[in-house]
């Protein structure tokens, strides 16, 4: 990397110090830059619109120079690991924060210590970590030291988001309100999401009242270009449109007893959820208004809720359910399983993979995932559970009662061997096992034991515990005896 003037240095730190309060005004300093320090921040820039591939390769590009251990790199780090955990890869995630953290350390920036600290923190609680709080603390107070009120701001709403999953509402409140102090000085991207956080959790505690009034707020804030923060708006706004329905609904019917009613008349005491219905039906003129306006945009914000609902549960790269939806869903489909009609789930790799990262470069790689994940849902039946585990990994669950998964898995390992591939020729490794009502994590967890015997034998083959008359589509009885398992089909 060629040392830039001063006048570039002070251009590019403008820049960074705009990402996220001025994202427009920071692509166009960013257009003055020359690279690396310029595909960082346009990485960033299109990763906060959702422009997800163009983000990894300007972001690949940028690491590919920036091999010292200085300020950039420890940016260029943290910006592809936040890009990973979009992708749902945590593990490589948190390696890339661990990473980052020593880079910071090394070049003696307090301020990227605390982002590394940050986003290490929250690569933990992908990984349900009890080290999260502590971290989350830790950067806190070296923001708090460095004086980043935007940074502040953002470990408050993280603490919320960490707390309310705990179920501590009172603590998750207290943090969504000081994140949402911290973005009314400008950063519009927190102001929405701290608000539509506090709409969301005062729904889920029957504070019908506090909620509309923060979404009254919400809904005087200027549509950003940032998805995430659009995503949460349009999650609040159907959450709260949602239930004021039911509780209108509710009054028309009768369901609701109305004040002025002695307690004497009452046929029984009001529990808080029918109390916070009926405040609402007493509520004032202004109130009633504001909710004719929801229930008319009701149809409107039940499609961005089913698109934010869509993308919640969908791997970015290839289009497949992702794991966060496999491990509930395909839970659910484990469970059904018995003795007499099992479920199946199998665990695909990608052999060797990293060798086409390393030779042909990661945009490579993942238009590979993305053929891959095309082949297996061509092959796969409509009812089957199609996921992506996580970094070359994929899940396929077929639901109790169903035919045997090693017809198709076979025709599927086969359609990869044999696939024109441009690179390298591609194979899969893959683990099939019976789910008896077991949990997903043991089921899985012996499936991958089978596609890593497969490996270990060269790969290329599938591995199975199933009796064998399943290779003809029959039901499946009973398992393998131990002698019987790692059978090669």
């Amino acid at each position: 990397m060629s040392h830039p003037t001063p006048q570039a240095l002070a251009t590019a730190e403008q820049a960074w110090a705009d990402r996220e309060l001025n994202p427009a005004r920071a692509r166009q300093c960013a257009a003055e830059l020359s690279s690396p320090v310029r595909e960082v921040l346009l990485a960033y820039l299109n990763w906060r619109t959702g422009a997800y591939d163009t983000a990894f390769a300007q972001i690949d590009a940028a690491l590919a120079e920036l091999t010292a251990p200085e300020v950039w790199r420890s940016r260029a780090l943290n910006v592809r690991a936040g890009l990973l955990r979009a992708r749902l890869d945590f593990g490589a995630a948190h390696a890339l924060y661990n990473e980052q953290l020593v880079v910071a350390e090394g070049c003696g920036d307090l301020l990227e210590v605390a982002h590394a600290k940050h986003d290490l923190a929250l690569s933990l609680l992908d990984l349900n970590s009890a080290e999260t709080v502590p971290l989350l603390q830790e950067g806190l107070a070296l923001f708090k030291q460095c004086r980043a009120s935007e940074q502040v701001g953002v470990a408050h709403l993280n603490l919320g988001m960490v707390h309310q999953r705990r179920g501590d509402f009172s603590e998750a409140e207290r943090y969504y309100t000081l994140a949402a102090q911290c973005g009314q000085d400008g950063y519009v991207v927190l102001h929405i999401l701290a608000l539509a956080q506090l709409v969301v959790l005062q729904v889920q505690q029957g504070q019908l009242g506090a909620a509309q009034g923060h979404f009254a707020q919400l809904g005087q804030l200027p549509q950003s270009q940032d998805i995430e923060a659009e995503v949460e708006r349009a999650r609040a706004s159907v959450v709260l449109a949602q239930e004021l329905s039911r509780v209108r609904w509710a009054e028309d019917r009768g369901k609701v007893q109305q004040f002025g009613r002695t307690q004497a008349d009452a046929i029984q005491p009001l529990d808080p959820s029918t109390l916070a219905m009926a405040v609402i039906g007493q509520a004032s003129a202004r109130q009633a208004q504001r909710l004719a306006e929801l229930e008319a945009s009701l149809a409107q914000a039940e499609a961005q809720h089913a698109e934010a609902e869509r993308r919640s549960i969908t791997d970015l790269l290839t289009g497949l359910f992702n794991r966060q939806h496999l491990m509930t869903e395909g839970a659910r489909r484990l469970t059904d399983g018995t003795a007499s009609a099992p479920a199946q789930a199998a665990m695909i790799d990608v052999d060797r993979f990293k060798r086409v990262n390393d030779t042909h470069g990661h945009a490579t790689g993942d238009a590979v995932l993305r053929e891959i994940a095309h082949l297996l849902t061509l092959y796969a039946s409509p009812g089957d559970l199609v996921a992506r585990y996580g970094g070359e990994e994929f899940v396929l669950v077929r639901s109790t009662g169903q035919p045997s998964l090693i017809p198709t898995l076979e025709a599927f390992r086969l359609a990869v061997q044999d696939y024109a591939w441009t690179t390298r020729p591609i194979t899969v490794s893959i683990g099939l096992t019976l789910g008896l009502g077991d949990s997903l994590d043991v089921a899985l967890d012996r499936a991958d034991q089978l596609m890593y015997a497969a490996k270990r034998a060269g790969g290329n083959r599938l591995r199975h515990d199933l009796p064998r008359n399943s290779a003809r589509g029959e039901p499946q009885l009973h398992l393998l005896h131990d002698s019987e398992r790692d059978s090669v089909c």
